[in-house]
């Protein structure tokens, strides 16, 4: 009697292609996703450290100061962007134009926001570190009730250099460099951080936003609740 071989049609084949492609097409975007997402949030929490480490680094060595770079007539970012790059690994600075490039950054999943419209514009203080970060100082004439948490100047960070998605709440972050009380310790914290009037007003963390003040309150929401990111 003669074998007969069982075997899969061509019309089996194609169906069962057709599912794992589909089932592919649904599964393998999340993936992504959430990995994506692990990567912004580990880049945040990086950034929060190294810059609450280096300032208390600075503060030691400068028997309790930090260089703002405030005087009673203007504020010179370059002091406080050369007091960073004395405690980190900076191997370059220049201007934003020139460290950040042409690159147009985004609002949080929202539209195209420029450098240009900020404090300083392109001309603000900036560095790369030998980490890949990208960093941008501004600074304040004074450390007094500014935005309700007593900033004395701010600092952007773009964790992965020029690479995408140059975006705000996802790999560029903002941050307050603050100080307690007129005589206390200088401090780093989150914009959008507890009590921010400039993010907290109209406020938070915005999806869809074209706002620099409802992207730069991400950086607040994604080191403090990353699972619910807007």
């Amino acid at each position: 009697m003669r074998e007969i071989k069982k075997g899969f049609t061509l019309a089996e084949v194609l169906i069962t292609l057709l599912i794992i492609g589909v089932i592919a097409s649904i599964v393998i975007p999340g993936i992504i996703n959430n990995t994506n997402e692990a990567e912004y949030n580990v880049g945040v929490k990086k950034a929060y450290s190294d810059l609450s480490d280096a300032i208390k680094m600075i503060q030691v060595k400068n028997g309790g100061e930090v260089n703002i770079g405030t005087s009673a007539a203007s504020a010179d970012p370059t002091l406080l962007r050369n007091d960073f790059c004395s405690v980190m690994s900076c191997i370059k600075t220049d201007t934003t134009a020139n460290i950040f490039g042409p690159i147009i950054y985004k609002g949080y999943k929202g539209g195209s926001i420029s450098f240009s419209a900020r404090a300083f514009g392109l001309n603000a203080p900036s560095a790369a570190i030998n980490n890949g970060f990208l960093i941008r100082f501004v600074a304040y004439e004074s450390c007094t009730n500014n935005y309700g948490v007593n900033a004395c100047g701010y600092i952007h960070v773009d964790v992965n250099g020029t690479k995408g998605p140059n975006m705000l709440g996802k790999d560029l972050y903002g941050f307050w460099v603050s100080r307690k009380n007129e005589n206390g310790v200088y401090i780093i914290l989150p914009l959008g951080t507890q009590g921010d009037t400039y993010t907290g007003l109209p406020g938070g963390c915005v999806a869809g936003s074209i706002d620099w003040g409802t992207s730069d309150g991400c950086t607040a929401k994604r080191l403090t609740d990353p699972d619910n990111m807007p």
